[in-house]
């Protein structure tokens, strides 16, 4: 087999197979014309973190695995992870600049330029069915155009919305037996979750899953806002002796996007081949975080650690208390013409029809 390469005007890369053929025939038409197009992806995480190994696993094979269907075009994929063109939270802005060409962003650090994909960090003690969160929070993208407008400003074009943190836990290095006692202790978060613990007495602290075995293990907090699969796969246990299972439920945080210019060079096929890959990992990530996350208590007393289930009560009476984020949210974002009341409904008697341990009615 015998590959020739020509510069296409889009500046992918053409691949022209042929045969050598004996008997002095010399080169053969090419049998098929694939075009090979590169794709700089980015994350500011490492493998070991799911939003990645999820791209690695799910994405980018998926992706493949269409477009090899027809032999049309292929991908050459650039890795761009652990923070070798990106930091962490820096995702968002390599997209938007073309530095990447796609890759996937953590929407909580972004809560004053992404306000709409706030609405599961508005809506705690919901849900822990990340994969229902996958669907429906994508449902409201394709019906409301404030969500694809967010990314018309920013120059790129969203593929699906996901999630990772299935169920907000309290990993400390203080034992929690109850709600009292969070009372004084710092807690590290992604940011817009540290209003669920603050009015509980906490200090919140923002950090990301680069940095919060570290803000523990030096002391800089005493805990952290984070979720089963994480504590399994970055070893959280490790310097968190304590696991507190508030049931806090869990958020759309991720979402796959792609630079618009690099967007619009590529070819309907492969569009379609990346969104449908990108639902995908909408899925396989809710199911990925339900596994692990189901590991966490039986992998944390392995290894020393106790674990604490909050009384049904005591969630009820927290979740009663905390101030009315959601109706915040409504307002801000009913001020610049986006029907977030509506939204907020929609998504929360999704909720409600899938019978979710629904805690706070949000929306009434």
């Amino acid at each position: 087999m015998i590959h020739f390469h020509t510069k296409t005007s889009s500046g992918a890369t053409k691949v022209l197979s042929g045969v050598l053929l004996a008997a002095g025939l010399g080169f053969a038409a090419p049998v098929y014309a694939q075009e090979e197009i590169d794709v700089s992806i980015v994350s500011g995480f490492s493998p070991a973190v799911a939003a990645v190994k999820m791209l690695k696993e799910s994405f980018m094979p998926g992706v493949d695995a269409r477009l090899a269907e027809t032999g049309n075009y292929a991908i050459n994929w650039q890795e761009a992870f652990s923070g070798t063109l990106a930091k962490p939270a820096g995702e968002l802005e390599a997209i938007e600049t073309g530095l990447a060409d796609m890759g996937v962003i953590p929407t909580a650090f972004h809560a004053d330029k992404l306000p709409v994909y706030q609405i599961g960090y508005v809506t705690p003690f919901t849900t822990t069915d990340l994969v229902l969160i996958h669907e429906v929070v994508d449902g409201l993208v394709d019906k409301y155009p404030a969500f694809r407008d967010t990314w018309t400003n920013l120059n790129q074009v969203t593929l699906s919305a996901s999630g990772i943190p299935d169920n907000y836990i309290l990993c400390s290095s203080e034992p929690i037996n109850s709600l009292s006692d969070i009372d004084g202790l710092k807690v590290a978060g992604a940011g817009p979750n540290l209003r669920w613990i603050e009015p509980a007495g906490a200090t919140g602290v923002t950090g990301s899953l680069g940095n919060f075995y570290q803000l523990v293990e030096t002391g800089v907090v005493d805990a952290m806002l984070v979720w089963g699969e994480a504590v399994v796969s970055l070893k959280f246990y490790e310097v968190c002796g304590n696991y507190f299972n508030a049931n806090l439920g869990g958020v759309n945080s991720y979402v796959i996007n792609a630079n618009q210019q690099a967007w619009d060079s590529y070819p309907d096929e492969v569009k379609d081949a990346m969104i449908a890959a990108a639902k995908q990992y909408g899925i396989d990530i809710g199911n990925f975080a339900a596994e692990l996350g189901s590991q966490a208590r039986e992998t944390f007393v392995a290894n020393g650690g106790s674990v604490v289930e909050i009384d049904p009560q005591e969630r009820a009476e927290w979740a009663a208390t905390l101030p009315d984020l959601a109706q915040e949210w409504v307002d801000n974002l009913e001020a610049q013409g986006v029907p977030a009341q509506e939204i907020l409904t929609e998504y929360m008697q999704a909720m409600r029809d899938a019978g979710q341990p629904v805690a706070r009615q949000w929306d009434q």
